[in-house]
C-alpha cells in the first residue's frame, strides 16, 4: 500500500472519528523537572520584550512573507518544487484525526463552511482545503498541488499575501468551490508529507525519529498550525522541545512545553481555539507509546 493511499484511508477514519466529536482530553500532568528548569532559565528581559517583539513581528508579516515567497519563487524557477511523495512514514490515525478535526471539523462542516477560500485572521494567508495556506506558498507550488482545480490560476494569486491584505483577496475568491474529495487528496498527497518533513527538520531528525508515532504526530500538528520557525521569544517552547525534551525522548516534557505555549494567546480571541488544540496535541504526545 502506498503512503498516499494509506493516508487517504486514515483520513476517512479520521473524519468518521471527528463526526463523533472530540475525545475527552487527558488530565494535565505535572511538568517534568527538565521542563521546569528551562522555564526558570528564561530571562526577565526576554519576558518583558516578548509582547513588543510579537507586535513588531505581526506588523511586519505583510512585508517579510512576500520577500521570502519571492525568494522561493526565484529558486523554483531553477529547481521546480517537489510534489507529494510516497516515501514518508504515514502518521498515526490519532494524529491525522487531530489535524483534520482542528482544521475543518468534519466533512459536513467543511461542506457548509470551508468549501470556499477564507482568511482565518492573524498572520495567515488565504486558506482553503484542509488548512492549505496559500499565503505561505509560491505560485509554482500552488499550481503543482492544485492543478486539478479549474480556478488554480486564481488561487495562485494568493501566494505571498498574508495578514489583513489576505482578507480582501479571500472575498474575491468567494465564488470558488474546492470539492472535499480534492481537498482530502491534496491533504494526503502534498500537505501531510510536506509538514512531516518540515517538523522532522525543525526538531532534529534523530530526536524526532526516535519518538513514538503519536508524539511525532503531535509535533506535525504543531508545525501545521504554527510553522517551523525556532526564532524569537514566541518560539521558546519549540526550542525547548528540540533541545531539552527530544534528546531523551521525554514525552511529558514535550507535552508540558506544548501546554506552556498557551501563554501566547491568553486573553485574546484566539485563546479557546489555539489553547484547545495545544491541549489535544499535548495529550496525544504524553499518551504515546
Amino acid at each position: 500500500m502506498s503512503a498516499r493511499h494509506g493516508v487517504s484511508v486514515l483520513l476517512v477514519w479520521a473524519l468518521a472519528a471527528c463526526s463523533l466529536g472530540a475525545a475527552e482530553a487527558a488530565p494535565v500532568g505535572e511538568l517534568s523537572g527538565a521542563t521546569g528548569t528551562v522555564a526558570e532559565a528564561r530571562t526577565d528581559a526576554a519576558e518583558v520584550a516578548a509582547p513588543v517583539v510579537r507586535a513588531v513581528q505581526a506588523s511586519t508579516t505583510a512585508v517579510v512573507v512576500p520577500v521570502v515567497v519571492a525568494f522561493q519563487e526565484a529558486v523554483q524557477k531553477v529547481v521546480p518544487p517537489a510534489g507529494g511523495t510516497d516515501a514518508w512514514p504515514a502518521l498515526s490515525p490519532a494524529a491525522v484525526a487531530l489535524i483534520v478535526r482542528w482544521e475543518v471539523g468534519s466533512q459536513s462542516l467543511y461542506t457548509r463552511r470551508y468549501q470556499s477560500p477564507i482568511w482565518p485572521g492573524g498572520a495567515s494567508g488565504v486558506t482553503w482545503g484542509i488548512g492549505y495556506d496559500g499565503g505561505h506558498q509560491t505560485r509554482q507550488q500552488i499550481w503543482l498541488d492544485w492543478t486539478a482545480m479549474p480556478s488554480v490560476e486564481r488561487l495562485q494569486g494568493t501566494a505571498g499575501i498574508t495578514g489583513q491584505p489576505a482578507q480582501l483577496v479571500a472575498r474575491r475568491l468567494g465564488d470558488v468551490r474546492v470539492p472535499f474529495g480534492l481537498a482530502s487528496d491534496v491533504f494526503a498527497a502534498a500537505s501531510l508529507p510536506r509538514y512531516y518533513a518540515s517538523a522532522r527538520r525543525a526538531f532534529g531528525v534523530g530526536g524526532f525519529d526516535a519518538l513514538p508515532a503519536d508524539a511525532q504526530g503531535a509535533l506535525v500538528s504543531l508545525v501545521y498550525n504554527r510553522g517551523a520557525s525556532m526564532t524569537g521569544p514566541a518560539r521558546a517552547e519549540m526550542r525547548a522541545i528540540r533541545d531539552v525534551c527530544l534528546p531523551g525522548s521525554d514525552l511529558r516534557c514535550i507535552a508540558g512545553e506544548i501546554r506552556q505555549m498557551c501563554r501566547l494567546w491568553r486573553g485574546t480571541n484566539l485563546e479557546a481555539g489555539l489553547c484547545g488544540r495545544r491541549e489535544d496535541e499535548a495529550g496525544l504526545a504524553e499518551r504515546a507509546r
